[in-house]
């Protein structure tokens, strides 16, 4: 952690110095206010994913809500506000007109709600008494007489440190909210994407499939590929898993699909019997198995 700033060395005058480092506490209370308010949105928040048209690039899109409109929020608001959010892991998922919510409420992971609301109350403390009544900075009550700019200097690069341990904590909880996200609204994706594919395979095994509940494989994918969103969601998961075959990614995704070839007069010719009862998902989360 940064606790202290290198004052430049063309800065010889105490009053300069304490003019430059009253720029530095500034931008770090603007800062701490605006990653608050951020960290307050990523703690509670409603995701929404849902298809998107076929002229789209990618099948599903996502977009996230914050609960909370922090735009006009003071800085003494906020506290309370990450505050209210310790111990309060909650989630809540609705489907509905082909849209899938669900509404996070996170606890906070790297801070603890003491620690942080006697800090950032002290901060708030600084921050008023800096913005509001800097006068108070040059009298000294005990001796009822003006303090020096070196003395002035040395409290606001005390309160400096003090902004910066605070804004390093709210920093690294956010990061840890920011990945969380991320990581979902991938595997939100994902989960949606395949289940569109699962759909479109199903349908058109059970237009192609025997008396023997075999279908030929070229015919089913010939089915499925004449959708062209099919075809976009096939070929993005290709991408991410990093796999060229069709067949092998599907096998990949759907352990319950059965395979086999049946020889015919000029070779041979893939079957398979589609059966999405069961899917993997291979993420950098934890393994999820979904079943019916």
């Amino acid at each position: 952690m940064n606790t202290c700033m290198i004052m430049p060395e063309s800065l010889s005058a105490p009053s300069d110095k304490v003019i430059y480092q009253m720029g530095l506490n500034t931008l770090r209370y603007q800062e701490i206010e605006r990653i608050a308010k951020r960290l307050i949105e990523f703690s509670d928040y409603t995701v929404t994913s849902s298809p998107t048209s076929n002229d789209k690039t990618t099948p599903i899109s996502s977009s996230f809500t914050p609960s909370t409109d922090t735009t006009k929020k003071t800085m003494g608001s906020l506290v309370s506000l990450l505050c209210e959010l310790q111990n309060t892991d909650d989630n809540e998922q609705l489907e509905d007109n082909n849209e899938l919510k669900i509404s996070f409420k996170m606890s906070h992971r790297v801070i603890n709600r003491q620690g942080i609301q006697d800090l950032f109350q002290k901060v708030i403390l600084d921050r008023n008494n800096f913005t509001h009544h800097f006068e108070r900075y040059y009298f000294d009550s005990n001796s009822n007489s003006k303090k020096s700019h070196d003395e002035v200097l040395n409290i606001l690069q005390l309160e400096y440190r003090d902004a910066e341990y605070l804004l390093e904590k709210l920093k690294n909880e956010l990061i840890v909210k920011i990945d969380f996200i991320r990581d979902y609204m991938k595997l939100s994706f994902d989960i949606m994407a395949i289940d569109e594919i699962a759909k479109f395979f199903d349908e058109a095994y059970h237009v192609c499939k025997r008396d023997d509940d075999w279908a030929v494989w070229q015919q089913v994918m010939h089915s499925v590929y004449k959708k062209s969103e099919a075809k976009k969601s096939i070929e993005s998961l290709k991408r991410q898993r990093n796999i060229k075959s069709t067949k092998n990614i599907l096998e990949l995704i759907f352990p319950k699909w059965l395979f086999r070839e049946e020889p015919t007069k000029n070779g041979s010719r893939i079957l398979v019997k589609v059966d999405n009862t069961s899917v993997n998902i291979d993420s950098s989360l934890p393994e999820i198995i979904i079943s019916d």
